[in-house]
């Protein structure tokens, strides 16, 4: 499948694992060759699927799309999230329930 030309998002410049870009209005995430076995290994290990399951991570979808540079491993669509929040934006209870989760995953 070819793609327009597509860029990182700007604001997925902390991403050291891939990044976010745009194609048309779909949203992917590129993962890259340095995560290759840690991804690997969450998808197949089924913790991904126990997660998206109970509802504690959004699902994605793998795609046949070419990664953006010789770094990409993957090209994932993740499933579209109608809006936009950001940790600073979140309440003491939204950063702790955050904070418990990522233990808990751990």
């Amino acid at each position: 499948m070819k793609t327009k030309t597509s860029y990182p998002e700007t604001s997925s410049f902390r991403d050291r694992d891939g990044f976010v870009f745009l194609t048309g209005n779909n949203l992917y995430r590129q993962i890259n060759q340095n995560r290759h076995g840690n991804f690997d290994f969450f998808i197949s290990s089924g913790l991904y699927q126990k997660l998206v399951d109970e509802e504690l991570l959004i699902p994605h979808k793998e795609t046949p799309l070419k990664t953006i540079n010789q770094d990409g491993y993957k090209i994932i669509k993740p499933q579209f999230i109608p809006f936009i929040s950001y940790p600073y934006e979140w309440s003491f209870s939204q950063l702790k329930d955050a904070a418990l989760l990522t233990i808990e995953i751990q």
